[in-house]
């Protein structure tokens, strides 16, 4: 019988409990765990949520090895973002870290052919679910209530929604993986300075305001800027409205989660290398690149709209006055932007009527974190921005803008009134 194996790694765990999880993997007959000291090899790596520098070494492992399963250990209750994570709640149970193990070895494996490898399944309630499907279901640790405190599996099934509905269109109540998007940060008391600092976040030194400075240099220079932070290329062409990059959404969300003080540069490129980069966007057409990790094209606007939401993460820039009135420059093309919960719902007022974010959300009836990263992706792009004078909001317009595409009648019936009105006027003189 071959003996199957999984190159696995630990990060920010002591030496001794590496110690006592190598006896556990070496009495596990069926699959060979071979420890690795580099985590960017491994295809499982074990993370000690509460150590010092979780952060960054979390962020550092995903972006230089983007396919690996991370298994997650912490004291408190943890959120995983990313499909290829996983919990366990501390202190670790040998059953509970057992079946976990051998549900992420199915995943890892990728045990296609249902003769040869047992099923495994879960029971959560009275549903049963197969862990052998194409998309298997959310998996995370929780701790049951009752007295004798045990860890149990809760199996979360993934909601499909039907094309064709269009029952609270607009609200878009649900995004996938939503919270890379929109955060998870409580609403807050818009009268607490404490509080508004807790959901706000400096753009500068952040990729946010590195692309922006680059579309700012094509504009200027009218050429091709060449971007460069942390081996990943990025192509900026301000006649054209196009960016590309050299790498996918997969490896460019972990930039945006950290600072970028001396890691980056930019060049100059002639705009001869216009032809090399349209092939980017013929290969994006194609059905079988792996659009996660390889090199795409975006529109400028989409892009920068994109990057600050990853950025922002549901939080507002830095002294942004949550009492003063938002107002939206003109109704956004959302299907050409990366969507968000109740994007429309929030364009929709703020386009008829200016309003503070705090109104917004209380109006609507809805998170504060989903107006605030429209907000924050919405200025980023200058589709939106803060009123600075008292009179962009206290003497508003009662009146609807004129559309431009007025029908013949419409016209005609505008001109006879204004002809009616100098008539009055000059008779009054």
């Amino acid at each position: 019988m071959t003996t199957l194996s999984i190159h696995t790694a630990f990060v920010g765990i002591d030496a001794r409990s590496i110690s006592a999880y190598e006896i556990f993997f070496k009495n596990i007959k069926e699959i060979d765990y071979v420890l690795l000291n580099d985590c960017n090899k491994a295809q499982l790596c074990l993370l000690d949520k509460d150590a010092y520098g979780f952060e960054e070494k979390y962020h550092a492992l995903v972006y230089n090895n983007p396919d690996v399963y991370i298994l997650l250990l912490s004291l408190s209750e943890h959120q995983c973002l990313r499909e290829r994570d996983f919990f366990i709640r501390k202190p670790v149970k040998r059953d509970v870290l057992q079946n976990t193990l051998e549900y992420l070895c199915d995943l890892i494996l990728k045990r296609s052919n249902k003769k040869e490898h047992k099923q495994l399944c879960y029971k959560s309630n009275d549903s049963q679910y197969d862990l052998s499907d194409k998309k298997p279901p959310v998996l995370r640790v929780v701790a049951n209530k009752s007295i004798n405190t045990k860890p149990v599996l809760a199996l979360k099934k993934e909601k499909k929604f039907k094309k064709t509905s269009v029952i609270n269109a607009g609200k878009l109540l649900e995004v996938e993986n939503e919270e890379c998007f929109v955060g998870d940060n409580k609403d807050i008391n818009g009268g607490d300075p404490s509080q508004v600092l807790m959901v706000s976040y400096k753009p500068e030194a952040t990729l946010q305001a590195i692309i922006k400075e680059a579309c700012k240099l094509s504009k200027q220079k009218q050429q091709i800027i060449e971007l460069s932070v942390l081996n990943t290329v990025f192509y900026f062409d301000y006649e054209e409205q196009k960016i590309y990059s050299t790498v996918g959404p997969a490896k460019i969300r972990p930039l945006c989660l950290m600072l970028h003080k001396n890691n980056y540069q930019f060049k100059t490129k002639n705009n001869v290398l216009r032809n090399e980069l349209h092939k980017i966007t013929q290969e994006n057409k194609s059905n079988k690149i792996k659009k996660a990790t390889q090199r795409q094209s975006w529109t400028m606007e989409g892009f920068i709209w994109l990057i600050t939401l990853w950025t922002s993460r549901g939080r507002i820039p830095m002294g942004t006055d949550l009492t003063k009135p938002v107002y939206l420059q003109y109704w956004p093309n959302l299907t050409r932007l990366a969507s968000i919960p109740h994007a429309v719902r929030i364009a929709a007022f703020l386009y008829n009527q200016p309003s503070s974010l705090l109104m917004v959300s209380q109006t609507l009836a809805i998170e504060q974190r989903y107006v605030f990263a429209f907000y924050s992706a919405s200025k980023a792009i200058g589709l939106s921005d803060i009123a600075q004078r008292n009179v962009d909001y206290f003497f508003m317009d009662d009146k609807p803008k004129a559309s431009k595409n007025k029908s013949i009648l419409a016209k005609i019936f505008n001109k006879l009134v204004h002809l009616s009105n100098h008539s009055k006027i000059d008779n009054i003189a």
